[in-house]
């Protein structure tokens, strides 16, 4: 799954220096909302990132025996976290040298990762070389080095299951179509589109011949070559958001053998944020690796996992994958309700589509259960032509309802709703709620009448919701009737108006369970002066 990267928001549719240190460091946390995790909890994940990229390592340089190969890999280490950025290789044509140690080489590399653990954040850069017998290792440290946006800030307890060096379709069709001149030699870069933890696609981006050769037929790149770019394709996988890596290959050709390896990989196509405020386009991102992470480490059936999530957790992935990731296909045209709610910031925005979705027919909430755990699984690419309508036309529907009043049946559902998630929201006074039900109900300080004034706010936002008494709530259910029967066709601005006036009135009483009987006086007092603000701001009010 997977920054999201390209935070092109694509519902903008028609309508509407580095220096080196040994030690220190200060942990980089962001702007924004970070999610947290335990102190045991991300003590473990970050000892599985060093487990996971010392196995990467190995693997990468298992069938590296040219004595005096030199590979610099870097990566960024933040909160114990470590995600690979770049791979460069050199001097791959020396002599053979003699079997190496893998033990050796783990130790070495386990040393070096553990001890950034997670209170250094900022470049770490590998420097090894490949000796008769073993392969040296050298690392530097910057602290100052500018941060990649793919960069993970949450380490993750997921082991790097990743089997044989099977080579993808994908892959596999990009090489066959490659020929290396007889005794020429070739330069070639590959692209894999990524998003998040999976490859997407693969693309040629560039290929020359830089030495002809001695003529004949040109013949396809060795299978190694395949295999060294899929191992190098897992490391970068650990990264966040759709992106590309791009992979600088050398190909030779001599005697009739074909050879070849991995020169350079870095990740490049990553564009500036657009359409949001940087400290909601922040949260967004922070919001969405929490879901990766989650998502790597709690998925053994990721169908499975996910389905005993339901549509309410759904609705937050849904939230940061179109904002963030810019699921365009999933926009709706001149879909502006749609689009200011789901820029919001994490909490309005998902608040909202969950309350949305909850005035929709179960039927298409489970559907979208059902898409939106297919898009998270295996990408927007697997969803059928159908499906993606599917989809969109579920989210026209939303776009619509949400301008609509409440019906009966909808405003009985949303009550319900609403004094859950107030109960979550204030435990210390869910007991009371729970013993007393109706002596307490839970206010909606802009009554659910006026939700379609407002279609792009979430009318369950804990915001807006306060638990008051019952007499003191059938006091302020007075005030509005009385607005509601002078202002029969009242705006948006006129009931934010009302609002403002009785919450300013009757907000001391909010939020408590118990009221003493001496400030009666002060709630009657309050009612005649709300009444007064009322009638002297709307005339038809009596």
């Amino acid at each position: 799954m997977g920054w999201l990267m390209v935070l092109s928001i694509l519902l903008v549719v028609a309508g509407c220096a580095t220096t080196s240190e040994g030690s220190g460091g200060n942990v980089w946390l962001g702007r924004g909302a970070v999610p947290t995790q335990d102190e045991s909890e991300m003590l473990r994940a970050a000892e599985a990132e060093v487990v996971r990229v010392v196995e990467q390592i190995g693997a990468t340089v298992r069938d590296i025996d040219s004595v005096g190969a030199h590979l610099t890999l870097t990566f960024w280490s933040e909160r114990g976290a470590l995600t690979w950025t770049g791979y460069e290789a050199r001097e791959r044509v020396g002599h053979r040298g003699g079997p190496v140690g893998a033990a050796d080489i783990r130790d070495a590399l386990r040393e070096v990762l553990a001890g950034y653990g997670l209170e250094r954040t900022g470049q770490v850069v590998l420097s090894l070389r490949r000796e008769e017998r073993q392969w040296s290792v050298d690392y530097s440290f910057h602290r100052q080095a500018e941060r990649p946006p793919e960069a993970r800030t949450l380490p993750v307890q997921w082991a790097d299951d990743t089997g044989p060096d099977e080579v993808p379709s994908g892959l596999a069709r990009l090489l066959a179509g490659i020929g290396v001149p007889n005794g020429g030699e070739a330069w070639l870069e590959a692209d894999a589109v990524q998003e998040d933890g999976r490859v997407v696609g693969w693309e040629l981006h560039h290929f020359q011949v830089t030495r002809s050769g001695a003529g004949g037929s040109p013949q396809a790149p060795a299978s190694r070559v395949g295999r060294e770019v899929v191992r190098l394709t897992r490391s970068f996988q650990d990264g966040i958001g759709p992106r590309t890596v791009r992979f600088g290959i050398r190909l030779t050709h001599s005697r009739g053998e074909g050879d070849g390896w991995v020169e350079s990989a870095r990740v490049v196509g990553f564009a500036p944020p657009t359409g949001l405020e940087p400290e909601v386009a922040a949260e967004y991102r922070a919001m969405h690796e929490d879901i990766v992470r989650r998502w790597r480490e709690g998925v053994a059936e990721g169908f499975t996992w996910l389905a005993q999530r339901g549509v309410q957790e759904l609705a937050l992935w849904y939230v940061g994958a179109v904002a963030i990731k810019g699921a365009g296909f999933l926009a709706v045209r001149g879909g502006c309700i749609v689009r200011k709610a789901l820029r919001q910031g994490k909490e309005a925005a998902s608040g909202w589509l969950r309350t949305m979705l909850s005035r929709v027919p179960q039927s298409e909430g489970r559907a979208f259960e059902r898409l939106w755990t297919k898009v998270q699984l295996e990408g927007e690419r697997a969803l059928t032509t159908s499906e993606r309508g599917e989809l969109r036309a579920l989210m026209a529907r939303i776009e619509k309802l949400a301008s609509m009043p409440l019906e009966l049946g909808e405003k009985h559902g949303l009550r319900k709703a609403a004094r859950i998630s107030y109960k979550r929201a204030r435990p210390d006074l869910a007991p009371a709620m729970d013993a007393f039900s109706d002596r307490y109900p839970v206010h909606h300080r802009r009554p659910l009448e006026y939700a379609h004034l407002f279609p792009e706010e979430d009318i369950n936002a804990s915001s807006r919701l306060a638990v008051v008494q019952d007499f003191i709530h059938e006091r302020v259910s007075r005030l509005w009737t009385k607005f509601r029967t002078a202002q029969r066709t009242a705006t948006r601005d006129e009931v934010e108006a009302a609002t403002r006036i009785i919450d300013s009135h009757f907000e001391s009483w909010y939020h408590r369970v118990e009221v003493p009987r001496g400030e009666q006086v002060f709630i009657e007092r309050a009612e005649q002066a709300a009444l007064e603000a009322l009638k002297s701001r709307f005339p038809k009010v009596n």
